[in-house]
């Protein structure tokens, strides 16, 4: 995916903070599950063509070795930060970079990332509510991106259907190839 054709860019941690902080268990591996839990949620919440268009970022300090710092997963397009000192200047780059900032939506409740998506006149959302909203089955994205999908999909739905059936020549040449003229 083109990062500057995102439509929703998620501050991985900053989600996640609010359910497992890191005092709160001394598991070696809880920020492993919770990446996954968070990752299973966007799977099983966001539609199809939404999750294409997404980006999740994390801070590259325990990347998992297998991934490399960027790869698609759980339908979803996954960043860790490497290179960069921390996730939020990541996430402001491809900001800057989004070639339509008003369709684009910022979860994070970081105010630096805030202040530069409005910046861009892009959508924000506080992590927490967003996330409450999307398990509760409310999807949240930029004002109209979700209705502009829909109408996209159902375009390319009648084009498939209309591409699969047979043209007004090969119909008569049915009809006359059966005698039915």
């Amino acid at each position: 995916m083109n990062p500057s054709q995102s439509i929703l860019l998620i501050d991985g941690y900053n989600v996640i903070a609010p359910a497992a902080p890191p005092g709160r268990c001394a598991d070696p591996l809880w920020l492993h599950r919770e990446r996954e839990r968070l990752l299973g949620r966007l799977r099983d919440h966001l539609p199809e063509q939404v999750r294409r268009l997404t980006i999740v970022i994390f801070d590259a300090a325990n990347p998992p070795i297998v991934s490399g710092h960027q790869h698609s997963g759980f339908g979803v397009n996954i960043r860790f930060a490497v290179g960069y000192p921390e996730a939020d200047d990541l996430i402001e780059e491809l900001i800057v970079a989004c070639a339509t900032p008003k369709r684009l939506a910022v979860v994070s409740s970081d105010h630096r990332l805030q202040v530069s998506a409005k910046r861009r006149s892009a959508t924000v959302y506080d992590s927490e509510a967003w996330l409450d909203h999307l398990v509760a089955g409310r999807v949240r994205l930029a004002p109209g991106v979700f209705d502009r999908l829909v109408v996209r999909q159902q375009e390319k739905n009648e084009q498939d259907e209309s591409s699969s059936l047979p043209s007004q020549k090969e119909v008569n040449a049915w009809l006359k190839e059966f005698d039915l003229e």
